[in-house]
């Protein structure tokens, strides 16, 4: 066994099966198995991914995208680790082009790749988390940028350096975002490469509608605010450098659009630097709570 492949879902069959599908259609794949790491109320997701022997749906209780996330690490059998979202589609050579790209790195390394948008229906919006640079880089700086994207692949020695995600953080908790840049921040601050390839590709699909996508931003500044509230509280100064840069980034934004009159954009730039503040408090609260990072396996 090569690689374990966790996606984390809930309540999206659909989107799961495809996933599951794009996978198991692999071109001269190594060995690997696929978790599921499934958060629904009911059978549908296990239903609608089938009975393959390559593939386990893991029910995890409670909620969040964290949560599910250290549940299909814990289930997880392979030295290799990878990451990808229900509503995202590998390309047909992608494990083969991840087991190239994981080969060639050096050690205490992890692997991202690229991570194009799926083709938008009319009204349907781009995608987030979307990584498309034609050339390979790495990154072994913290900087203003946030680097772990649903196309992951890490070696089980990652979770033994620095632990799994902040289960206080991400989709489906009170702070619903920050848990992968939380994850990578802690990463590099433990002395790891996270390193791009190109080359293993998967397509974020287009499905939320623009109002759906706008919605998301206070949503995504309330995570990332978790996420710079939880360092700053470690003492680490330079979170509130970043957070100081976010929020004048978002006051530009507003401006900018603005007086170009794009009013939806200016609502999004406010809706997510008013997140921001709210993550900042609300993570501050959690930890003045002692509310743990993560449930004991």
């Amino acid at each position: 066994m090569r690689f374990t492949v966790v996606i984390p879902t809930r309540g999206r069959p659909e989107h799961a099966a495809a996933c599951v599908r794009a996978i198991l259609a692999q071109e001269a794949p190594p060995p690997f198995e696929v978790v599921v790491a499934d958060q629904s109320d009911d059978g549908a997701t296990r239903d609608a991914v089938g009975a393959d022997p390559r593939v386990r749906v893991e029910r995890v209780p409670g909620r969040g995208r964290s949560r599910a996330l250290n549940a299909g690490f814990r289930a997880a059998s392979a030295p290799w680790i990878v990451v990808t979202d229900d509503d995202c589609r590998p390309a047909p050579d992608w494990l083969a082009a991840l087991t190239r790209a994981v080969d060639a790195l050096p050690g205490r390394s992890v692997l991202i790749g690229r991570v194009v948008a799926g083709a938008k229906g009319p009204g349907a919006a781009e995608p987030p988390a979307i990584l498309d640079r034609p050339d390979p880089f790495e990154v072994r700086r913290r900087g203003f940028e946030d680097w772990i994207y649903p196309n992951l692949a890490f070696p089980r020695e990652a979770l033994e350096a620095i632990g799994g995600y902040d289960e206080r953080l991400g989709v489906g908790t009170r702070l619903p975002g920050g848990e992968d840049n939380d994850w990578g921040y802690r990463l590099i601050l433990a002395g790891w490469t996270i390193a791009y390839r190109p080359e293993p590709l998967v397509v974020h699909e287009a499905w939320r509608s623009l109002d759906e996508r706008s919605a998301l931003k206070r949503a995504y500044g309330i995570g990332q605010g978790g996420f710079y509230a939880k360092h700053m509280a470690k003492l680490d100064p330079f979170m509130a450098t970043r957070l100081l840069y976010d929020l004048g980034r978002q006051a530009k934004g507003f401006v900018v659009a603005a007086v170009t009159a794009r009013d939806r954009d200016a609502r999004g730039h406010l809706a997510y630097a008013g997140g921001l503040v709210y993550g900042v408090f609300s993570m501050g609260e959690l930890i003045v709570r002692g509310v743990p990072e993560r449930d004991a396996p």
